[in-house]
């Protein structure tokens, strides 16, 4: 009975977010975006999706992700949020 709450309330929190595929940018860095799905998400939760997508890309090739620029879009609870996570993988 636990683990199905642990999964029902990992299931919501991923809900609350979507994340791009990571995708090359012209200058060789890596670029991921992530967005709040309402505007009652942090801007924490945001910015964390978004680092996991990212660190588990650089984690099929076996490096580490390094966060070379990060922009931050919103204000909780009054626009949606979205945080756009440049980085390479070394």
């Amino acid at each position: 009975m636990r683990g199905l709450v642990l999964l029902a309330g990992v299931s919501v929190l991923a809900a609350c977010t979507s994340v791009t595929d990571v995708h090359s940018q012209q200058d060789g860095h890596l670029i991921v975006t992530s967005r709040a799905r309402w505007n009652i998400v942090s801007w924490n939760r945001v910015r964390n999706a978004g680092i996991g997508e990212a660190q588990a890309y650089c984690k099929k090739f076996r490096k580490e992700m390094h966060t070379v620029e990060m922009h931050t879009e919103g204000l909780r609870d009054v626009t949606a949020q979205s945080v756009v996570l440049i980085f390479d993988c070394i």
